[in-house]
């Protein structure tokens, strides 16, 4: 599984270089064995849904709207817009009749009229700022084939990825109830990382105790719950860090930080370089 996990990330590295923002979602429980490496790419990673995700006026929006979709599924490949005018293209991957998780490549605008009009809608609620960032989106749309030849081979990735992952969960499935609770809390993690959260938060959340949720991660991820959360965090500061268009300020504070001076430090000390060192290397 390491091996494919590895290629899907340089996958995803490559067309992130060549300027296309990939994300999954949906992920199905049986990617457990791998959830903590998947889940790094459950966001989308430009600047606008980082704002809209930590506005207070649209909190939460972005997750009710993927619930909803989730729900409704995902039954084809399409070009569409969420509910800000951003648009995508999502293609689900399947695995007998069965959707396994859903590629999106998204920071678009300017090709459907729906997607203007969102925008205008929003734009009187958010402000100013959000109508800076939502010009940053491209307007050059590539061709729904091209985009599609080039998903194709994450597609194969991720379905091999998945055949192993239900094999190790066979095999281990005598601690499945711990390895689901796990999952479930890194998704909590995932959907809520720009909001304050903590093990108390995520205990009251999945409805056991505080000292229950500390034992699952430890057992599962050999990690305490605030480690896992600055380093979910942090994997998406490091997106939006490669992305080059917001400010380490705007970026700290997007992925939950308080303070931009503490994201420093934790990402330094995790890392081994500072932020603007990062992104100072990703440019060479």
């Amino acid at each position: 599984m390491k091996k494919i996990v590895d290629d899907i990330r340089s996958y995803v590295t490559f067309l992130e270089q060549c300027g296309y923002k990939i994300s999954f979602s949906f992920l199905k429980d049986q990617f457990a064995p791998v959830t903590h490496e998947l889940i790094q790419y459950d966001f989308h990673s430009h600047a606008v849904c980082s704002f809209l995700k930590h506005n207070p006026c649209t909190e939460g929006r972005c997750i009710m709207n993927k619930r909803k979709l989730e729900q409704r599924g995902v039954t084809k490949p399409y070009y569409g817009c969420c509910y800000a005018g951003v648009e995508e293209f999502l293609f689900p991957v399947f695995y007998d009749d069965m959707m396994l998780i859903c590629i999106s490549v998204s920071g678009y605008r300017g090709k459907m009229e729906e997607s203007h009009r969102r925008m205008e809608k929003l734009l009187d609620i958010c402000g100013e700022k959000y109508g800076l960032l939502y010009g940053e989106l491209s307007t050059d749309v590539p061709d729904f084939e091209y985009v599609s030849g080039f998903v194709t081979p994450l597609k194969y990735m991720l379905t091999e990825l998945y055949r192993k992952c239900v094999v190790a969960c066979e095999e281990e499935n005598t601690r499945s109830s711990y390895a689901s609770l796990y999952v479930k809390a890194l998704h909590f993690i995932s959907d809520n990382y720009s909001m304050p959260i903590s093990c108390d938060t995520i205990a009251k959340e999945l409805k056991y105790s505080p000292s229950y949720i500390r034992y699952i991660f430890k057992r599962e991820g050999n990690v305490s719950v605030q480690a896992k959360i600055n380093e979910i965090r942090l994997n998406k500061a490091k997106r939006l860090l490669r992305g080059g268009m917001m400010s380490i300020t705007d970026i700290a504070f997007a992925v939950g930080f308080t303070d931009s001076n503490y994201f420093s430090t934790v990402f330094k000390k995790i890392e081994k370089i500072s932020p603007s060192e990062y992104r100072k290397n990703l440019s060479r």
